[in-house]
């Protein structure tokens, strides 16, 4: 993706752009709302609570957007914004061979905005970003019970490559781990 400011998702009225960062509050308020909705049912308040304050604090967020190594893209339904996506160099799991590989670290869209194409148009930008960047491969980590999010991944060309305990406090759940190979992009692709 270049360096415009935002590109629109055909007749979705979606917009994404590159987060800056004057995003921090509103990373930081989606990412503890979504992932607190999406795992109350499974992990102990008080756990969730602890780890969402660290996680998705300002302070966390806005380092994070100050870091160049890490790529975060706002989505915006009209000029409200309704999900996020974040890549980032990580060490993989060693099940995870992908080639020069960067991490699909969150991708999230508010509860109330599932099924717009929020999520398809902020993983094209993330894919887009990885190509861009130089990377060769995306790999991320998706909950083993969240079946629409692994079956959106497999669509999008992501394979299961392992699984592993994800720790949240004294909670522990099984994550899958998937990679996509991507392809670089030839001279005149641009």
């Amino acid at each position: 993706m270049k360096e415009e400011t935002a590109m629109a998702a055909k007749s979705k009225h979606i917009f994404i752009r590159r987060a800056s960062a004057e995003d921090a509050r509103i990373l930081s308020d989606m990412g503890e709302l979504t992932f607190t909705r999406s795992y109350a049912s499974i992990i102990a308040a008080k756990e969730l609570a602890s780890y969402t304050s660290r996680a998705f604090s300002i302070e966390q967020v806005g380092s994070e957007l100050a870091a160049p190594e890490i790529t975060y893209f706002v989505a915006l339904a009209g000029t409200i914004p309704c999900g996020y996506s974040k890549l980032g160099p990580t060490e993989p799991p060693p099940t995870v061979k992908g080639a020069n590989p960067v991490e699909l670290a969150r991708l999230y869209v508010l509860p109330e905005r599932t099924g717009m194409g929020i999520g398809t148009e902020l993983l094209k930008a993330s894919l887009d970003a990885v190509v861009e960047q130089d990377y060769r491969s995306c790999w991320l980590r998706v909950w083993e019970g969240n079946d629409k999010a692994i079956e959106f991944y497999r669509r999008w060309g992501f394979r299961q490559v392992g699984s592993e305990l994800y720790h949240v406090g004294k909670c522990s759940e099984t994550v899958l781990l998937m990679i996509r190979d991507l392809a670089r992009r030839s001279p005149g692709n641009d």
